[in-house]
């Protein structure tokens, strides 16, 4: 039974370890565009994933389904909010992480049962439940860290698509006309908020919505602050009739001296990060090389003199 615990433990603390550091693997591909495979490609007409075809995912939204068609609660608004600004807005996805979130529980409440069940400590029964609600928040922030991802992803590719836009304005285009070329150009280098302005240009020629509307729409499943005051400028200067090359360009000002300024408090922080890393890695190396050899005659002098004491 041990051996069993034992297993079922290493198991869990390595996948936890795995999606862990699965942030820190896909900053890494994203910085310096090492790539096994080809970008996907999404889906005609939308800026959402689709569903992979894999079995454990089938499994999950099998699971996610019973689980939704018993408690459809469990899809409140944040859950359903933070799943559209990470780019997953099909009902299967919902499903899929209801159902994943459902197996994690149910998997942690079982080792942890096992786990007292084998030590014969009952208090381990207790502690099941607070393993459970873990277990329940533990996707939350994963999906969570993949909306922080994301909006960091259009908030390096809002000034491009800004200045494009200012571009196609200066020339003559209409805003429908600018989003439309824009979003063609940028398909390769900017394909979060290209993906994102062909939503919007199929909302307002396939779903007749309103300019104003679409926008609206574009910053809200986003979720980026940036892009929200982009589309209000847009939307102000839309309805004015305006040209909109003028808010486009302050919008502009406004992101870059913003990014300038977080870029400028990052820096500010690397001394402070940096000091544990060189008390502990860097100290050492240098202090050993240095006062080793004192150490080592210092202990050789008074070798003698407390050997002498000692008799």
């Amino acid at each position: 039974m041990s051996v069993i615990v034992a297993v079922l433990t290493f198991t869990v603390v390595i996948a936890v370890g795995l999606l862990a550091l699965q942030p820190v693997f896909t900053q890494y591909v994203d910085t310096y565009a090492v790539r096994v495979r080809s970008r996907k490609q999404t889906t005609e007409g939308t800026a959402a994933e689709t569903p992979k075809e894999s079995a454990i995912l089938t499994t999950c939204q099998s699971v996610g389904e019973l689980v939704l068609s018993v408690l459809p609660n469990l899809a409140d608004k944040r859950t359903v909010a933070l799943l559209q600004q990470g780019s997953y807005r099909t009902p299967q996805h919902l499903a899929i992480f209801i159902g994943i979130k459902a197996l994690v529980v149910f998997g942690s409440v079982f080792v942890a049962l096992l786990s007292a069940v084998g030590n014969g400590n009952p208090l381990g029964i207790l502690m099941a439940v607070p393993i459970g609600l873990c277990g329940w928040m533990l996707p939350n922030f994963f999906l969570a860290t993949r909306v922080k991802a994301r909006q960091a992803e259009i908030l390096r590719e809002l000034p491009t698509i800004i200045d494009l836009l200012i571009v196609c304005a200066q020339a003559g285009l209409g805003l429908l006309s600018c989003v439309d070329k824009v979003s063609k150009e940028v398909e390769d280098s900017c394909p979060v908020l290209g993906s994102e302005m062909r939503q919007l240009m199929n909302d307002v020629k396939i779903f007749a919505k309103s300019v104003a509307h679409s926008l609206a729409d574009m910053g809200e499943r986003c979720g980026a602050e940036e892009l929200v005051n982009v589309a209000s400028a847009l939307i102000s200067a839309e309805t004015k009739g305006s040209d909109i090359s003028y808010p486009l360009r302050q919008q502009a000002e406004a992101l870059r001296d913003k990014m300038k300024r977080r870029k400028e408090e990052e820096a500010s922080k690397v001394p402070v990060k940096m000091v544990p890393v060189i008390m502990f890695f860097v100290m050492p190396l240098i202090l050993c090389p240095m006062l080793g050899p004192a150490v080592i005659t210092i202990m050789n002098s008074l070798g003698p003199v407390f050997g002498s004491g000692g008799k």
